[in-house]
């Protein structure tokens, strides 16, 4: 079964430091390290501005691209010899299980601070939790009821942007979520209102604050970051809940630049990195104690769908649901 979580977000964190002297020599000797991420450019961008920030000493290079299409690269860069990336980050938990021995063994300091009921292995960690709210355009509309059921309104036919169900670990929650959660006729309902369909949060995000959808299902973290950049967009929390896929993160065995790696990864999953992703880009965390965005509920309700389902009911219920939205690869 899906599990239904409730977290309470605490309004202040305490240092912690997650990074001692001779972790930080070692990775400033090595200078730099490689990440592979499925997660929004822009947002890994203001991320590892935040960690060099913190550690000048090293860069963070970042190649970006979605799940599947990383996972692809992982797996033929490895099977050549020339995997050169130390840590990634993949937003589909249960690829990453696929590749598990590329893996090094890893914990961070503050393990014992993590909900980790939905990692799939004990050293790939949730650095980000990617969390699907409702987006709005705020200088077009007011701000929508904080239910699902606004993008199955006729009112806003045509108006509503979707993320297609294949194109991702955390676009294939929320889909669990619809019609888990909210029902067994909500894809065709939907589907009913004709939306524009999007491949993934970036445009879709950009298309709602240029206007031309004015709401759409947008994970809260990319969301947010163009909204504290000045933009005409913002988001409500239905209280159905909030589908979410925690990411699974972990450094590679081979990685070139092992010290730093480990820093990186120490100091994303720290609750200096953790609130680093709340309040510069409005994202969540699993991590007890860390903060929750301005403006979300004391209360959130966060869906996590199971392992095994997640996995199992992944190709026949994508199917349906391409078929039900008409969309044709």
């Amino acid at each position: 079964m899906a599990a239904v979580s409730v977290f309470a977000f605490s309004h202040t964190a305490t240092a912690q430091d997650c990074c001692p002297k001779e972790l930080v020599d070692a990775a400033t000797k090595e200078g730099k390290l490689l990440l592979y991420s499925a997660v929004v450019l822009d947002n890994e961008q203001i991320l590892a501005k935040a960690f060099s920030e913190r550690f000048p000493g090293v860069k963070v290079d970042i190649v970006r691209a979605p799940g599947g299409r990383l996972f692809t690269r992982i797996e033929t860069e490895a099977a050549a010899g020339k995997l050169t990336a130390d840590v990634v980050d993949l937003t589909d938990r249960m690829l990453a299980v696929r590749i598990k021995h590329l893996f090094a063994d890893y914990a961070p300091p503050n393990a014992a601070k993590w909900d980790t009921t939905s990692m799939p292995l004990p050293n790939l960690w949730p650095r980000t939790l990617f969390v699907y709210a409702l987006a709005y355009n705020s200088a077009l509309i007011k701000p929508p009821a904080p239910t699902w059921k606004e993008i199955e309104d006729p009112k806003n036919k045509g108006k509503v942007g979707v993320i297609l169900a294949g194109s991702g670990g955390s676009a294939w929650a929320l889909t669990m979520f619809q019609r888990k959660v909210m029902g067994e006729g909500t894809w065709k309902a939907i589907a009913d209102q004709s939306p524009r369909l999007f491949e993934s949060n970036g445009p879709m995000s950009s298309a709602v604050v240029r206007g031309e959808v004015t709401m759409a299902t947008v994970l809260t973290a990319t969301a947010l970051a163009l909204k504290f950049q000045g933009a005409p967009i913002d988001v409500v929390y239905p209280k159905e809940g909030l589908p979410a896929a925690p990411g699974a993160a972990g450094i590679f065995k081979d990685a070139p630049n092992p010290n730093a790696a480990r820093l990186f990864m120490n100091w994303s999953l720290s609750e200096e990195g953790q609130n680093a992703i709340v309040e510069r880009l409005g994202g969540m965390s699993l991590l007890a104690g860390a903060k929750k965005p301005v403006g979300a509920p004391d209360d959130i309700k966060i869906w996590i769908p199971a392992n095994d389902e997640f996995d199992a009911l992944r190709d026949p219920w994508v199917k349906e649901w391409d078929a039900t939205f008409g969309y044709r690869k």
